[in-house]
């Protein structure tokens, strides 16, 4: 079976590698954690997240993740399923964060050992991962309080001596995702759809490739434990719901584990669950833009930012032009999208003025930048303007930043780029090949010809290849999919008069959008 052996944990930016945490579930590891460091260290840039060391005895399996200025080792001498190492140690990221804070630091772990060494034992028994929600964790580990550390600085006692709540013995959860005896003064549900869009398009504007991958992110502050109903729709269909036959929309969907999959499969698009208390990610799931299922015309794409290409340009050939229109008229608002479980939702993140002088209802735009990797045949830029933002040139690419806000009409917003390029000079002996070539031969037009061809292949590589878009929308979903309904169906310590706060709010971010010249 799939067993941890041990965990370290390194500070990568310190001074000297130390070891900062040293937790073993079981036998001590053929290596220490600075022998697995080193070997760790002998890897080259990019690291990859398994590493075979067979210089020990027996051999180890090195696993290994990063997180802040953070370094987590994971050696195991048996045969494991890779992906469930990997995941358990981002689990323990997330759990720790959840106690300690986030963002995790070295200083936290160490003034916590108390606290990260009993949540260590519990997410893992003799190495086999046990118990990894946050909220069972909590009625196990009582993370320490604000009056605890005032009673341990006082008394000179560990704060955990001081019984603030009931015994954990005592108030164990029956649903392994949920906490015991969970109570709130407001009662509020939060849903968060997040969507990143990659995408590529040819030179003419058609596009080639197109997909979201989204995230439900979910926040619950409910009392008791409630049995909710989350009802999503296809988009472009007020009836059909989402996933059903024939509008197949979601691809790869996964679930967290309080989603009742019987449900999901009778009911395609509703999604019956008890939630954990607090923030976690409900589904995630992928969407075709360019397919006929996604309900919209197969090969066509719409986005709020589009990018016009044109090189080869100017006097000499040696100029390109990147022409932007920002423009939200023929994206469908999705926070008023016209069906009737949208007006139950709580309007999230919409009070700020949004771009191009729409309605705060509308979708707004932020966050625009054009990059564009420029061939190493270019030495330098020459007479650069922009009718819009401000650019930056470093490290052979260019980075346009573009405002959205500023009074633009709804209609949309153009701005432009335009720049020429100083090509690098040949080397000396082609420099002398072209000069005696121009001596013997300058009354030649044969030689004028090809100097003047050779000229212009050399503009031609120097003319940049794409343009790297990016943008982050609020209040619009790429793939069209929105929230019908949340509805609290079941459960129990929760009274019949309480009607908590619902709210939506829908992001799409690009995540890799090429426009190809």
């Amino acid at each position: 079976m799939s067993s941890i052996d041990a965990l370290y944990i390194f500070d990568r930016f310190a001074p000297t590698p130390t070891v900062i945490l040293q937790h073993e579930w079981r036998s001590r590891t053929p290596a220490s954690a600075t022998t697995l460091l080193s070997y760790y260290n002998e890897q080259p840039d990019p690291r990859p997240s398994l590493i075979y060391v067979p210089s020990t005895s027996p051999p180890t399996l090195l696993f290994n993740i990063t997180h802040s200025n953070l370094l987590f080792l994971s050696p195991t001498i048996s045969e494991v399923e890779p992906l469930l190492i990997l995941e358990f140690l981002h689990r323990v990221v997330d759990v720790l964060e959840d106690y300690l804070g986030a963002p995790l630091m070295t200083s936290k772990i160490e003034s916590n050992y108390d606290i990260v060494a009993q949540l260590l034992n519990e997410m893992a028994d003799d190495g086999f991962p046990f118990t990894t929600e946050p909220n069972a964790l909590r009625d196990v580990v009582l993370p320490h309080s604000l009056i605890g550390k005032l009673f341990g600085s006082v008394t000179g006692l560990p704060s955990s001596s001081m019984p603030l709540v009931p015994s954990p013995s005592q108030s164990l959860s029956t649903i392994p995702w949920r906490r015991s005896n969970v109570k709130h003064t407001n009662n509020e549900l939060y849903v968060d759809l997040i969507e990143q869009v990659t995408a590529t398009i040819a030179p003419s504007g058609r596009p080639l490739a197109a997909r979201a991958n989204g995230t439900i992110a979910f926040t619950s502050k409910l009392s008791g434990i409630p049995d909710l109903l989350l009802t999503l729709q296809a988009p472009n269909s007020h009836k059909q719901r989402l996933g059903a036959t024939p509008n197949s929309v979601l691809e790869y969907p996964v679930f967290h584990p309080c989603v009742r999959l019987t449900r999901w499969r009778e009911r395609p698009g509703e999604l019956s669950f008890v939630p954990p208390d607090g923030k976690f990610v409900l589904a995630s799931y992928e969407v075709d833009l360019l397919s006929s299922t996604s309900g919209k015309t197969p090969g066509v794409l719409q986005l709020p930012v589009t990018v016009e290409m044109r090189t080869g340009i100017g006097p000499d050939q040696s100029e390109f032009e990147a022409r932007v229109l920002i423009s939200t008229s023929s994206l469908p608002n999705t926070n008023n999208g016209g069906n009737s479980g949208s007006n139950t939702f709580g309007s999230r993140g919409s009070t700020r003025s949004p771009a191009f002088g729409g309605s705060s209802n509308s979708p707004l735009v932020e966050e625009v930048s054009i990059t564009i990797p420029l061939p190493p045949a270019v030495k330098n830029l020459t007479a650069t303007r922009c009718s819009r933002g401000e650019f930056h040139h470093q490290d052979r690419e260019i980075v346009w930043r573009i405002p959205t806000t500023g009074g633009v009409s709804s209609s949309g917003a153009t701005a432009t780029f335009r720049t020429g390029v100083q090509i690098r000079s040949m080397d000396d002996d082609e420099e002398e090949d072209d000069d005696e070539l121009e001596d013997e031969n300058v009354k030649n037009s044969a030689a004028e010809r090809a100097k003047e061809a050779q000229r212009q292949r050399r503009v031609a590589i120097s003319m940049p290849r794409c343009a790297l878009v990016s943008f982050s929308v609020r209040g619009w979903l790429a793939s069209g999919v929105k929230v019908d309904s949340v509805r609290i169906v079941g459960g129990k310590g929760l009274g019949e008069n309480v009607k908590p706060y619902k709210g939506v709010k829908y992001i799409t971010r690009s995540g890799g959008i090429e426009v190809r010249c």
